[in-house]
């Protein structure tokens, strides 16, 4: 009985030590918690991070990876296994059965009733080990009516460790690990996808917000041309009844209100567009009508970067999401490479198996019958395999090696765009600022010309149609000043997304709350 205990306690203690494989360390992401403040954009890019369609799909796609990393853990859990049956048969004996079975029965009857349970699983070397033990309950022609039967119904009990090792393909922790490692490295590109997402919305929703400021201010200016308008229509009718205007003058500043009016018309369907681009990128639901709080300007949210183009290039390498997603899938394209290597080879395995094997009249006697067994039953073999046409192993290994360096070549492609998309944002910042110094310029000498000739349409030296045209061009330099802005907020927040560090930037503490 010691042996048995033993042999049970050995089995056990291995299949656990080594069957079981390690829990992987799953860290499902919520919703972004963004932590930064003391300005009306922050609120909604708070929304935008919690409600933003597209955050909540690439969350998704995080959520998806991460369970296919526990999914190929699975071929590395332990499996138990039970089977119970029951047969019945009845058969004539040919002479020699009738004869070694003591001339007792010419039909040989039989009714087995077996279980069997057992424990297997693999190893990350490709082992796999099985512990197994099963009873058999015999009740035949022989053991009923044989004097010389030692048991009526006997039972037969078997339990024994095979272990199964392989020596070419399916052997070592590359081969068998390589769908874990591809899970895990698209866990890395998909968390380094919902990086760029979240840079990417935060972006959104800054240039959403500053273009809808710009709508507002830009209303406000067209709303004071129509004002500027209906001053002069008043003026010019008072002149006109005092003889010092025709009625042309009168007509042409009308005209010129009613353009006025015409582009109230169009800034107020601009700023409406633009502040449905804000609640589209920041809620769950659109509810017609939801109104759009717009408080202090952006402006002063972002400055023009001070490093050079290599140290921000340096910085884009190893911060941008995008570029890392795409290492991230070259890295478990690498991995493919690897296991389509391993399943190229010969299958040959070692195959090894020990147990103990009792009989008794009961189940309890049958197991306590391994003790009385001096030496365990044991055997070893090998196990070859080969096809014999290995065109599709080899056409396997070519693909995967290619796919790989598909995903080198796209890595180096997202590289050379974001290296060309950076100096190009760089070049928009420089143009940006050098417009606005101009445009600025154009709006001081607008306002300036219109000034004077309002003061010589007084002294009569010019017409009210000069003045109109001035008006005109004072309100579209004011229009370009403020497009000027906004162009220039875009090309900062470009850069600062590109470069992967546009959170940092904004000083928002984006984390990520495990489940």
């Amino acid at each position: 009985m010691r042996v048995t205990n033993l042999f049970f306690s050995f089995g056990i203690a291995f299949f656990l030590a080594v069957a079981f494989p390690a829990a992987s360390s799953k860290a499902s992401q919520n919703p972004p918690i963004a932590h930064g403040g003391g300005h009306d954009a922050y609120d909604y890019i708070l929304k935008g991070l919690a409600n933003n369609f597209d955050m909540r799909i690439e969350r998704m796609s995080v959520a998806n990876a991460e369970d296919r990393v526990t999914i190929a853990l699975g071929e590395f859990a332990p499996r138990a296994t039970a089977q119970g049956r029951f047969s019945s048969s009845e058969r004539s004996q040919n002479q020699q059965e009738f004869l070694a079975g003591s001339q007792i029965a010419r039909i040989f009857e039989e009714e087995v009733a077996s279980l069997r349970v057992g424990l297997e699983g693999r190893l990350y070397y490709g082992t796999q080990v099985a512990f197994s033990t099963s009873t058999n309950r015999l009740e035949n022609s022989l053991n009923r009516q044989s004097l010389s039967s030692l048991f009526s119904p006997e039972f037969q009990s078997v339990s024994q460790i095979t272990v199964t090792q392989p020596l070419l393909r399916g052997r070592g922790r590359e081969a068998n690990l390589a769908g874990v490692e591809v899970a895990r490295a698209e866990v890395l590109g998909a968390e380094f996808q919902l990086r760029s997402t979240v840079e990417e919305t935060i972006a959104q929703i800054l240039i959403a917000y500053a273009e809808a400021q710009f709508g507002a201010e830009n209303l406000a200016v067209k709303q004071a041309a129509v004002q500027l308008a209906d001053d002069l229509i008043q003026e010019n009718r008072r002149r006109l009844e005092e003889g010092l205007m025709s009625p042309i003058d009168v007509t042409q500043a009308e005209a010129r209100r009613a353009e006025a009016q015409e582009e109230v018309v169009a800034a107020r369907n601009f700023l409406r567009e633009r502040k449905n681009r804000l609640l589209e990128l920041t809620g769950r639901d659109y509810n017609f009508g939801e109104e759009v709080r717009l408080g202090d300007g952006v402006g002063d949210l972002l400055e023009p970067p001070t490093q050079g183009r290599v140290e921000i290039a340096r910085e884009l390498l190893e911060s941008n999401g995008i570029y890392r997603a795409a290492l991230a899938r070259a890295e478990a394209e690498g991995a493919r490479v690897l296991f389509a290597e391993n399943q190229a080879l010969p299958q040959l395995d070692l195959e090894l198996s020990l147990g103990y094997n009792g009989l008794g009249g009961d189940f309890s006697e049958s197991f306590s019958d391994f003790g009385r067994n001096k030496e365990p039953d044991w055997s070893v073999g090998l196990l070859f395999s080969v096809p014999l046409n290995r065109d599709a192993e080899r056409a396997r290994l070519r693909e995967a090696r290619r796919t790989k360096e598909q995903a080198l070549l796209t890595a180096k492609q997202v590289e050379t765009q974001l290296l060309v998309l950076l100096d190009n944002s760089l070049g928009e910042i420089e143009s940006a600022q050098e417009r606005i110094a101009i445009v600025q310029e154009s709006v001081e000498l607008a306002e300036d010309a219109l000034r004077a000739e309002e003061r010589r349409l007084a002294s009569g030296l010019t017409t009210s149609y000069n003045v109109l045209n001035q008006q005109r061009e004072l309100s579209f330099a004011r229009t370009r000043a403020l497009a000027a802005e906004v162009e220039l907020f875009r090309a900062l927040t470009q850069i600062y997304v590109v470069a992967g560090s546009l959170s940092d930037t904004l000083q928002l503490d984006v984390t990520f709350a495990a489940n």
